[in-house]
């Protein structure tokens, strides 16, 4: 009898320190981050049009963030961003990363957050999208990961696994550093499968997993299945809608596997959108959401910077929360090196621990923050928000490009975004850009200027292009580089024309000999774009438009910082000249500079008014 209550106790003793150490052990993480997700794309968020139970099911079962923001609202500097706890220009990736082999991106000194977990003995896994650089130390093995499945480029086409809008023969799939084959394999598919295999066998220490979806982002290639379910549908929702039910049946399949190897309890699984839904003609021009707010994909209006977001630990988070504050995607490092009891993060974290909020519901750990992306610029410090250059391109309002030059909003008040009350409250206006201004990648440069109109000498003659602008950016065709007025800060508004590795040549026909002793040309300076100052302007004229003089030219000197934008004038002065028609070239520099993310590929040149006096 005696020996019988030992043995008892025995496996009891024992079944208790088992279940202490479970307790004890770090918990794994899991970030799933989907791909170009609208910011009420969950049934939970407000969609009643979606089929979404599991990700519903995540946000039940732990908070659900109804204010939670991006640092960018497009793909790769999001990334980085949240990787590793930083806006993206300390990141050093203010734009997005090439999707061709052999360009940089993200810079390797940067601490992620697989860096971080692997120096305290987690396992590392990178599966899905990378698109945050493309040599072997940008890539995920030179980054922290252990372990990488996934494609290396923006984006790829599901089934041949070739990037998507951009050849010849470039395909992209990637295993540990090492190009792999699956021809004809739902990419979906596969990433399932080599996350299930991932936690299967690496279960018996802690793991980290940055589960990067490549969905809803185009091409829209969803399951046959989820299809059928949303068939009478009308698009381009309709294809969105089944990619979004793709995801979310994906999201059930990791869960259950969590599930089934009995780690469900002690992992922190953590899903947010990268940024806004895409209105893309790659995308058929939308079909994502952002509900009541304004704005999209590379905006920085609400739509394209607040994103659905949650975080599940069963272990220590209660379930079915909610929280209304104003939160960060740089605020996942901190936030998971709080629960997994590092104390001492990398230099330059600027992301908060949001422990506190989830589990005391305390204020927010932001009362200010800055973003800048291409030549947008925004400001949220407590309520009140103000934008410098906005854009939108959702369709839910027009801006003036002279009287919307700065916006403010109050985001608590009215969460629309859809007046602009810069001159209802100038003081508070005043006080964001003067904020702005102190932020260290701010610049003078960045605050709006309205267009100016000019008088000269070529407005209304007769111009023609000798080189062709690229189709996507020839703005209003040749009259826009004499119409009088200048371009505003953005070159996809139709004031710019855009030539992509080649130069922009015109010829202006006065239609009578006049004298001018002066040239310039409005140039676009905006590096993270691939936009790049041109090499040369050269001038040259003909009396009959035949014969034409020795050309004279001025150099144009370069800026190679990723962080700089700008627009200028080139000018060249000379003697009087008495003549009919005017060469104007604008030597393009070809390709992007060895130390651009970029090199090796075409660079932009973008040109506006050839201005003649």
């Amino acid at each position: 009898m005696h020996r019988i209550i030992f043995i008892a106790i025995a496996i009891i003793s024992l079944a208790s320190s088992e279940s202490s150490k479970a307790q004890n052990k770090q918990p794994n993480i899991i970030i799933i981050l989907t791909d170009d997700q609208g910011s009420v794309d969950m049934n939970c968020y407000g969609a009643s049009d979606l089929h979404t139970p599991n990700m519903d099911a995540l946000a039940a079962s732990g908070v659900q963030f109804n204010q939670f923001y991006v640092a960018a609202p497009v793909c790769s500097p999001s990334r980085a961003s949240l990787l590793t706890g930083q806006n993206p220009h300390k990141a050093g990736l203010p734009g997005n990363a090439s999707s061709k082999e052999g360009h940089s991106g993200m810079p390797g000194e940067k601490i992620t957050i697989a860096e971080l977990l692997k120096d305290e003995g987690y396992q590392t896994a990178h599966i899905g999208k990378w698109h945050i650089g493309y040599t072997p130390e940008t890539m995920p093995l030179g980054q922290g990961f252990d372990y990488s499945f996934g494609h290396m480029g923006g984006c790829i086409d599901n089934y041949s696994h070739f990037f998507y809008w951009n050849g010849p023969n470039r395909h992209d799939l990637w295993e540990n550093g090492q190009e792999v084959w699956h021809d004809g394999e739902y990419f979906g598919d596969l990433m399932a499968s080599k996350a299930d295999d991932y936690i299967k066998s690496h279960k018996d220490k802690p793991f980290f997993m940055y589960y990067a979806i490549n969905m809803p982002h185009y091409p829209l290639q969803p399951k046959g299945k989820w299809r059928e379910h949303y068939k009478n549908m009308p698009m381009p929702r309709r294809d969105y809608a089944a990619f979004i039910s793709t995801i979310d049946e994906y999201i059930g399949q990791l869960m259950h596997t969590l599930t089934e190897e009995g780690l469900r309890e002690n992992t922190i699984v953590i899903l947010q959108s990268d940024h806004g839904h895409s209105n893309e003609t790659r995308t058929f021009g939308g079909g994502g959401s952002a509900g009541p707010y304004r704005g999209s994909k590379f905006s920085l209006f609400e739509g394209g910077i607040r994103v659905p977001s949650i975080i599940s630990y069963p272990d220590k988070i209660k379930s079915q929360q909610h929280r209304e504050q104003m939160a960060f995607n740089i605020d996942w490092l901190p936030t998971i090196a709080d629960y997994c009891g590092i104390k001492t993060l990398p230099d330059g974290i600027e992301g908060k621990s949001l422990r506190k909020v989830i589990h005391k519901n305390s204020t927010s750990e932001h009362q200010q923050f800055i973003w800048k992306s291409g030549g947008s610029w925004a400001i949220r410090q407590g309520d009140w928000k103000l934008l410098g250059y906005p854009q939108d391109n959702s369709g839910k309002g027009k801006l003036n490009p002279d009287e919307d030059l700065l916006f403010l909003a109050n985001i608590v008040r009215d969460n629309t975004e859809m007046t602009n009350l810069a001159e209802q409250y100038p003081d508070k206006t005043e006080e964001l850009k003067a904020a702005y201004l102190k932020w260290e990648f701010a610049n003078v440069d960045d605050i709006p200027k309205k267009r100016k109109t000019i008088q000269h000498k070529a407005v209304g003659r007769k111009i023609e292009l000798s080189t062709r602008a690229h189709t996507k950016y020839k703005g209003h065709g040749a009259s826009t580089l004499n119409d009088g007025k200048t371009g505003t800060r953005f070159y996809n508004d139709g004031n710019w024309l855009g030539f992509e590795g080649n130069d922009a040549e015109a010829i202006i026909d006065f239609g009578e000999s006049i004298v001018f002793n002066e040239v310039s040309v409005g140039v676009m300076n905006n590096i993270e774009a691939w936009i790049f100052a041109p090499e040369y302007i050269e001038i040259s004229w003909s009396a009959n438009g035949k014969n034409y003089s020795t050309p004279i030219k001025q150099t144009v000197e370069q800026t190679n910082t990723n962080n700089n934008f700008s627009t200028r004038i080139i000018q060249i002065k000379q003697e009087d000249i008495n003549t009919r028609f005017l060469k104007v070239k604008v030597k393009n520099i070809g390709i992007c500079p060895d130390w651009h993310n970029g090199k090796g590929g075409p660079a932009w040149l973008f040109i506006d008014e050839i201005i003649v006096n």
